[in-house]
Formats: structure tokens, sequence, C-alpha cells
């Protein structure tokens, strides 16, 4: 359900123009994991929005653009946690757009009104950052798979509850 994207900056720090790179690199599916999910052993095509997860469980920390995954451990957001997807959004039918189409809709998507409305503050002006599971062309063409999942990421610091309307 995801597809190399690279991780995105939180803005704070990408004001400084530091190049570290930041937790929140999104993810994609291969045609393993798509086996793996198909057999049920992974969660990756069934998460939604409200999932809390920590992203260390998921990745193992930072991660390379073509980490993939197909299970993403959930934890009760009243439970220490660091990452909560935030926003779901269909793409458009067609060809499978190809990874830079991909990572400009990641961008659009993620770090514009919708993490606005979910946060309460312009992303520019967040010190969090944001991530993605996105479709592989693998499960853009086997599944149908068209569903972009943002998250928001604290980068390390766990929290409990929902980072809605957090402000940070």
């Amino acid at each position: 359900m995801s597809s190399p994207t690279p991780a995105l900056l939180s803005p704070a720090l990408r004001n400084t123009s530091l190049t570290l790179l930041a937790a929140g690199a999104a993810v994609s599916l291969s045609a393993c994991g798509l086996v793996t999910s198909l057999l049920g052993a992974g969660n990756v095509m069934e998460l939604g929005v409200g999932d809390c997860f920590n992203e260390q469980d998921v990745f193992g920390g930072f991660t390379a653009q073509d980490e993939e995954v197909s299970d993403v451990p959930l934890v009760d957001c009243a439970e220490p946690h660091d990452s909560e997807i935030f926003y779901s959004e269909e793409l458009p039918d067609g060809d499978f757009p190809g990874d830079a189409a991909l990572e400009k809709s990641l961008d659009d998507i993620c770090t514009g009104s919708a993490f606005e409305k979910f946060v309460g503050i312009d992303y520019m002006d967040s010190e969090l950052y944001v991530g993605a599971f996105q479709p592989t062309a693998e499960t853009w063409d086997l599944l149908d798979d068209r569903e972009t999942l943002c998250y928001v990421v604290t980068g390390g610091e766990t929290v409990t509850g929902s980072l809605e309307g957090s402000k940070r």
C-alpha cells in the first residue's frame, strides 16, 4: 500500500536548512509484502485514519527511501506512541503515475489543509513531521489500490492521546 518516498523534514528543520533525515519516511508494500498481506499476516492494507503506532516498531529507526513493510503494529492511542494516521485520500484512477508523481502528491496532500485541519496550525509552523503510506505499482495494478494515508509523527518523543488539535 505504500510507495518509496523521501522523508519530509519538519518545517522548523527545513527553515534552518539542516539536511538531517527525518523519521517519517513513507514506505512501500512489495510483491513479497503483498503476498504476506493477502495471507493475513500483514495489516498495511487495513490501516485507517485514527490508527496510532510507533515508527520505530515499523521501520527500526531512520529509513531508506525503498523501505518496505507489510505490517504496522498498532497501539491504542491512549498508550505511548509517536505516530498517528490523520488523513486518507483516494488517488485518481488511471495508469500508475510513477514514484516521482506520488512523491509530489505526498507533499501536496499531507502537508496542506488536511495537516492544518488536524494539528491546528500550518505545517510550516509545526514541529511535527509527516509521512505517508502510498500505493506501489504492484498494489495499484493488482489490488486497484489508490489510497494515500498521511500520518503525523513527533520524531521520537512519545505522546498519549491524539495529536489532533495539538497545535505543535
